[in-house]
């Protein structure tokens, strides 16, 4: 029965197209309606609940560090969720290395997250926090941010470039990413976006130490490090890393947190830390989800956790932000030459000629992103997400750094019992000496990704090596991989 879902989708898309082509639309409020069927279609989340069933005692909100109040009204939540980047499923793009899938539907909603989590870094470190999204008018910056993102296999941040980075942490290709994963890969990727400069620090085994998170900020890849190198030879300008002449220089920040908060549910104990963590002014968000679907939490409000859903299917973006098109000019003559030519049925037509290039003007037309900003809202309650995720927080600054390790200690971590993760000032003695990522030390094409071993550290996901029953174990249940199905509460304007 659930292998004709596939097929039926792809019907679904080839009658919709038909319909859809000719009315060129403008909006993306039709592509978010075909979103919502073919979720039904693939017995993914349904949209089954009113944006009014969230209750005005749900008060205060805390997103991404910002407070929203009851006065602030329900609205302003939206809007702030809508301005966050939305990275969902595409379908047709160019098949990964080559001969890869051509759509990373059905297993690629971490690596969707990911990206995300990472929009929402860019967007911090490049335009400024709690950035608001206005359809009308966008910025070069935040157009160069999400062109990052494309699903082109030149774009730094693309599905392309997560997925073959995801072999060298022992992830096929079309392989489901855990949180530990994603966390590493965006570390990985992170080396090759000079414009940027984010240093990434992957605190393992449930502890923060801040002299590890000084040192990877303090340090730069290498000038060996590797280099993407792209189909026709060249390597991307500003995917090129820099080295300064001294090593005492900072660089924002992006700390990962992978955690495990309970064997098969999350504990309720934590929900207090939670809840602490989101009032951080350093927090961009937590990837995690429900069983076997990954979600992109940035904010809660009591016990409901909000979240942006990558399992949505769209068209790939066949271009980028701009378009170069030959209009004639306005002066002059505006009647274009034409020909005779004999069509295929014997039949006389004209033809429009080229304008001639002193006729012509390059004109430069924005492509529609709202189908990269979610125009619903979604929520989950606090018990029902899968105790595996990853915490994240962003330092643009040292001081910024310090306040966060004033605050872990003095809220977040005092507010369960025990601790979401500890906090070490320096690293215990019985810990191996702490070794920053600095890259690769070789050129590779990013399609041979088979020789490149852990970033400096044989550890993976081990933190999330538990113990498990003989049941669980005869059903090849992992840790690290959400293994039961589940559905989401959502809620729509």
């Amino acid at each position: 029965m659930l292998s004709i879902f596939p097929l039926a989708v792809e019907k679904f898309h080839q009658i919709l197209n038909l319909y859809l082509e000719p009315l060129e639309l403008k909006s993306g409020e039709v592509q978010q309606g075909v979103g919502m069927v073919e979720t039904s279609l693939t017995s993914e989340p349904p949209f089954c609940d009113t944006f009014e069933r969230i209750s005005i005692d749900t008060f205060p909100i805390w997103a991404l560090g910002k407070e929203i109040s009851k006065e602030d009204g329900i609205d302003a939540m939206k809007k702030y969720m809508t301005s966050r980047f939305w990275f969902t499923y595409r379908r047709n793009f160019s098949p990964i290395g080559g001969t890869g899938p051509s759509t990373d539907q059905y297993w690629g909603c971490m690596l969707r997250c990911a990206q995300m989590l990472l929009g929402e870094v860019l967007l911090r470190r490049h335009i400024g926090r709690h950035f608001e999204w206005d359809i009308e008018k966008t910025s070069d910056v935040y157009e160069k941010i999400l062109q990052m993102f494309f699903d082109e296999k030149d774009a730094l941040y693309s599905i392309h470039q997560i997925a073959q980075m995801g072999v060298s942490e022992g992830k096929e290709v079309s392989e489901w990413f855990g949180p530990n994963t994603a966390a590493q890969v965006i570390k990985k990727l992170t080396i090759f976006d000079d414009w940027s400069n984010i240093a990434v620090h992957v605190a393992l085994d449930n502890i923060l130490v801040k002299q590890d998170a000084l040192t990877m900020a303090t340090t730069y890849p290498s000038e060996d490090a590797v280099k993407l190198i792209m189909e026709n030879g060249l390597v991307e300008k500003h995917y090129t890393s820099t080295v300064p002449a001294n090593g005492t220089e900072w660089r924002p920040l992006l700390l990962m947190i992978p955690l495990r908060l309970g064997l098969t549910s999350i504990n309720s104990c934590y929900l207090s830390a939670i809840q602490e963590f989101f009032k951080l002014p350093q927090c961009v968000g937590i990837i995690g989800g429900k069983p076997n679907l990954a979600h992109y939490f940035v904010g809660i409000a009591g016990t409901k956790l909000f979240y942006l859903d990558p399992h949505h299917c769209r068209p790939k973006t066949s271009k980028f932000f701009v378009e170069k098109e030959q209009q004639q000019q306005s002066s002059g003559d505006s009647t274009p030459e034409k020909v005779e030519k004999i069509d295929d049925n014997g039949f006389h037509e004209l033809e429009d000629l080229e304008p001639l290039p002193s006729q012509t003007s390059d004109v430069y037309t924005k492509m529609n992103d709202s189908t990269y900003h979610c125009q619903m809202m979604q929520w989950m309650e606090y018990d029902s997400i899968d105790p595996s995720l990853a915490l994240a927080l962003f330092c643009e600054t040292r001081e910024e750094f310090e306040n966060l390790c004033d605050e872990l200690q003095k809220t977040t971590l005092t507010a369960s019992n025990p601790p979401m993760f500890e906090f070490l000032e320096k690293r215990p003695k019985y810990l191996p000496k702490f070794e920053p990522y600095t890259g690769v030390s070789m050129k590779i094409e990013m399609k041979e990704f088979d020789d490149i071993g852990a970033a400096n550290s044989k550890i993976d996901e081990d933190f999330e090596v538990l113990d498990v029953s003989v049941e669980d174990a005869e059903t090849g249940a992992e840790a690290d991989d959400v293994a039961e199905d589940g559905d989401s509460e959502i809620v729509e304007p």
